[in-house]
């Protein structure tokens, strides 16, 4: 059984969240990892790590407003894929935010991409765990679809909103139905 700790600034937690953050995820798709310890605990951000007895099985990096959480990352190590682990976090989550809405961004599909497969695939399984499209995107390098768990937000400008905080709306994401983000990526 998974037990979560949440991620402290330094030590073996910190150590091993990182290193797998650097690796499960493109470095254009990554702020610097010390900004995230340094935001995690503040206005609801938070980084936690899931463990099994004392194996490191992943984390998740995320922001818990009022009505959502947005979950900015998720990953579960190399050598503990395929055991269920991604499935139990998420499992977590919703048990922690039961009247929330979750929100996540996933690379969209796109034959053209070389990865598309795994994009397939990781749509797949966030399907399988319940989440369904939101019907939004954006474009940020590529393009993102947004997934959820319980209730769709009311309009694009609120999922923009949770996304921004990450960069302490430093940023502006533009939020878009799908069929528009999709449309705009193809001129």
């Amino acid at each position: 059984m998974l037990t979560m700790k949440k991620v402290p600034m330094f030590g073996a937690t910190a150590h091993n969240v990182k290193r797998l953050y650097e690796t499960a995820f493109p470095v254009e798709q990554r702020v610097p990892f010390w900004s995230l310890r340094l935001r995690s605990n503040m206005n609801g951000m938070e980084i936690v790590a899931y463990y099994d007895e004392d194996v490191f099985c992943g984390f998740a990096c995320l922001l818990a407003t009022e009505k959502a959480v947005y979950l900015y990352y998720i990953a579960v190590a190399d050598d503990q894929r395929n055991k269920g682990y991604g499935t139990q976090i998420l499992d977590d989550l919703k048990q922690r935010y039961p009247e929330k809405t979750i929100a996540l961004d996933i690379e969209a599909r796109d034959p053209r991409a070389n990865d598309n497969e795994k994009r397939a695939a990781r749509r797949a399984f966030y399907l399988k765990n319940g989440f369904k499209a939101s019907g939004y995107g954006f474009k940020d390098g590529g393009l993102f679809e947004i997934m959820v768990f319980g209730e769709k937000l009311e309009e694009p400008k609120a999922y923009a909103v949770l996304i921004d905080r990450l960069a302490f709306g430093l940023t502006h994401t533009n939020v878009r139905p799908m069929s528009e983000v999709k449309s705009k990526s193809r001129k």
